[in-house]
């Protein structure tokens, strides 16, 4: 391994090892916070499922109040009927209260003596009908568990009559936690109100009347409200639907309701919430599973986080569900968190992978530039050294009269001529690279007789390719070509590419200059094709860098300093062409330079 790979090797280490320790640890740092993310939402999570389940036993309450409230305040109605003209009071309280479907009178053994119902005669035999089937073989009046246990129920769900006063302050003191607590109240007054539509008809005249008008009356009185022994519900389900049978019995006999289940349900959507949280909603559910009221996210194929039965014989199989947006491990707590987190600190690692990177090529950069810097001022110091050397040793030998032949003093001075020209391109180079380098290079454009200007120039070389044992052969066409270029730039170009071919093509014995232009060219185009040994493939495009030579070395057979075809190609884009290399047909190359 050599030095040099060594020192990229340990380069790269020292950029590596510190940006995958920082990614590791930052990776390591994002797992713990997610892990804390998602405890901290599990509890949430888990609170918040334990509020919608309290919240759903809160409107479980709320309707067993609003139907109790129903169902107390019908019985209480029953309870309040007179004695006189009973049959006449029972159709009248039919035809008032929205809440009774049918009410009836029956014998304490189930014979029903009356039925008042609205419509035709088919719901009274409709009823009859459910009658017998529900009172078969006795009916609920005269069943003793029942009758305890419909005493109870009543305990349980009458809020007007038969709640204790530290359980009314419990509820309301439940209720009251809750946004919505207005809302229940007004209906159960509502409910209350149109339960004893009738029932409070029958106390506001007594109420009214003088004191003597009263005891007079008392006897009346007590015919008009006889005493209730029993009161209960009873469910039924008939042909598929539920029916439900309130009765009192009385010392006079039997009166009853069938509740009408529309107008009670229709009054419990004021149980459910008016508002509920987002992502939340509760749905009640009758016994066969249809949504009967629903507020919030109720979906259709999720199950629900909880399922509260609502106990009360009227509503027997009835439920609420209560939802909320996403089940149990549906969702994965901090995913998201972890993923931008990750995705973050990727970006901060590639950044400072990439801006490393850009350092460490930049300063390859800088040091190959430096390198060939170095290399170039290697071998333009060559170049000034050999042509230089000349000059001195042809002028010193004029200047001391040692050289008497008149030929060899004008070959002297012809060499001197050369080298000095050869001097002067060399300067003009680095010049140009110089003003090209900074942007400082102005272009005179002028009208231009190329084929002219090329023929010049041609003939200024001659001389000394027939030194070099070369022939520069020149293929112009017949009369004037004329552009608008720059004089000088066209020269150094083309001055460059003829040295360029008189030192790599000098085995191919010939270099020619052709000019072309008319036909198919959007411009003029100039070829310095040579017989040398070429371009290699990995070179064709690299010898128009600066600095660049295929053989950069000092005792390289062709002297140079890597800088004509680089200014070349700067000076023809400089006026809006092209210089390119191609591979010449045959062997050699060919420089091809396009002008507009």
């Amino acid at each position: 391994m050599s030095p040099v790979t060594r020192r990229i090797l340990l380069y790269w280490l020292l950029l590596l090892v510190p940006t995958c320790a920082v990614g590791v640890g930052a990776i390591q740092l994002l797992r713990r916070e997610q892990a804390r993310i998602a405890e901290q939402e599990g509890y949430a999570s888990e609170a918040r499922r334990a509020a919608v389940t309290a919240r759903a036993g809160l409107i479980v309450e709320n309707v067993e109040l609003l139907a109790g409230d129903v169902q107390a305040g019908l019985l209480d109605g029953l309870a309040a009927l007179p004695a006189r003209d009973l049959e006449a009071e029972l159709t009248e309280w039919n035809r008032a209260n929205p809440l009774v479907r049918v009410a009836f009178r029956a014998r304490s053994d189930g014979t029903v003596l009356h039925v008042a119902a609205a419509g035709d005669s088919g719901e009274v035999a409709g009823f009859r009908r459910r009658a017998a089937a529900a009172w078969t073989p006795v009916p609920p009046w005269r069943t003793p568990a029942r009758a305890e246990e419909e005493s109870v129920s009543k305990a349980t769900f009458s809020a007007g009559s038969a709640t204790t006063a530290a359980n009314k302050d419990e509820l309301t003191a439940r209720l009251q936690a809750t946004a919505n607590v207005s809302k229940l109240q007004s209906a159960r007054r509502d409910a209350q109100s149109a339960a004893r539509a009738r029932s409070m008809d029958y106390a506001a005249p007594a109420a009214a009347a003088p004191r003597v008008v009263a005891e007079e009356k008392d006897s009346d009185a007590t015919e008009a409200a006889p005493r209730v022994l029993q009161r209960g519900w009873m469910p039924w389900s008939h042909e598929g639907r539920l029916h439900v049978f309130g009765w009192v019995e009385r010392t006079d006999g039997v009166l009853g309701v069938e509740l009408e289940l529309a107008a009670l349900i229709a009054r419990l959507g004021a149980a459910l919430p008016g508002e509920t949280g987002a992502g939340e909603g509760f749905a009640l559910l009758d016994e066969r599973g249809r949504v009967m009221h629903q507020v919030g996210f109720v979906p259709r194929d999720q199950l629900g986080l909880a399922e509260i039965p609502v106990a009360n014989e009227a509503l027997r199989g009835w439920k609420v569900v209560a939802y909320v947006d996403a089940p149990l491990g549906q969702r994965s707590a901090g995913t998201g968190f972890l993923v931008l987190g990750s995705v973050l600190v990727g970006i901060l690692l590639v950044a400072i992978l990439a801006g490393g990177s850009l350092l460490f090529w930049q300063a390859r950069r800088s040091a190959a530039e430096a390198a060939h810097k170095t290399s170039f001022v290697a071998n333009v110091s060559h170049e000034f050294k050999t042509p230089l050397t000349t000059i001195r040793l042809y002028a010193e030998l004029l200047e001391n009269g040692r050289v008497a032949d008149p030929e060899r003093r004008a070959d002297y001075l012809r060499t001197i001529g050369r080298e000095t020209q050869r001097l002067a391109r060399l300067v003009g180079n680095v010049l140009d690279f110089s003003r090209l380098e900074q942007g400082r290079k102005k272009f005179v454009r002028e009208a231009l007789d190329l084929r002219g200007e090329l023929a010049r120039l041609i003939e200024t070389q001659q001389p000394r390719f027939a030194e070099l044992g070369l022939v520069l052969r020149p293929e112009l066409p017949d009369g004037e070509v004329e552009i608008a270029t720059d004089r000088d730039a066209v020269g150094q170009i083309v001055l460059n590419l003829i040295d360029n071919a008189a030192k790599y093509g000098a085995a191919g014995g010939e270099v020619v200059v052709r000019l072309a232009s008319g036909v198919g060219l959007a411009g003029v185009r100039i070829e310095v094709l040579d017989r040398g040994p070429g371009v290699p493939a990995a070179h064709r495009e690299r010898i128009f860098e600066k600095f660049h030579r295929v053989d950069d070395a000092l005792t390289a057979e062709h002297a140079g300093a890597g800088l004509g075809l680089s200014i070349a190609r700067q000076l023809a884009r400089g006026l809006g062409g092209e210089l390119r290399h191609a591979p010449r047909e045959g062997g050699g190359a060919a420089f091809i330079l396009e002008l507009p």
